[in-house]
């Protein structure tokens, strides 16, 4: 009896650290050519958007995914920071020669380690794919998650992010 109880307070405790709204994805394919454009960043952290950036590319690597991850190369990153408009136009030029079919980006809403005496991590971020050709999004997701007292942020982000592209119907 103590057995059950215990996994009833653990499973109700753990499903409090994380949300996810994840709709069903059409039908994608990962040989088509998926491109990551830079993502909005309105966390307040610098640099979040770039490190989630970063991840959704891995994890949509490790789902054999053929991406490219769109690289500020000639950019001043400071600039990028004090006006994300930069960025973003250079990304457009760079995208308009990419062939993409599928472009992925998001909106990255909190990326940071909340204040305390544990200080856990805590992200939000929406992901979208969007039709390279018409500039439809296909598909839209959200998750938030906190981790625990002395966990990654990086490891945070990594979970919300690949438990969202897991919900993507890729083939």
């Amino acid at each position: 009896m103590f057995r059950y109880l215990v996994a009833g307070v653990a499973a109700v405790v753990l499903s409090a650290c994380s949300s996810y709204n994840l709709p069903d994805s059409p039908a994608l394919s990962a040989g088509k050519q998926w491109v990551v454009m830079p993502f909005s960043n309105f966390s307040g952290s610098a640099f979040a958007s770039e490190q989630a950036e970063e991840i959704a590319a891995s994890v949509l690597k490790e789902e054999e995914v053929n991406v490219k991850l769109y690289q500020v190369t000639d950019i001043n990153a400071l600039d990028t920071v004090l006006d994300p408009s930069i960025k973003s136009k250079a990304a457009q030029k760079w995208l308009s020669n990419q062939g993409a079919d599928y472009i992925l980006t998001a909106s990255v809403a909190e990326w940071r380690y909340k204040s305390g005496l544990d200080a856990e991590p805590a992200v939000g971020i929406t992901l979208k794919v969007i039709d390279a050709k018409t500039n439809q999004v296909l598909w839209q997701g959200t998750g938030a998650r906190s981790g625990w007292g002395r966990e990654n942020l990086a490891q945070t982000g990594m979970e919300v992010i690949s438990e969202i592209i897991d919900e993507l119907d890729i083939n």
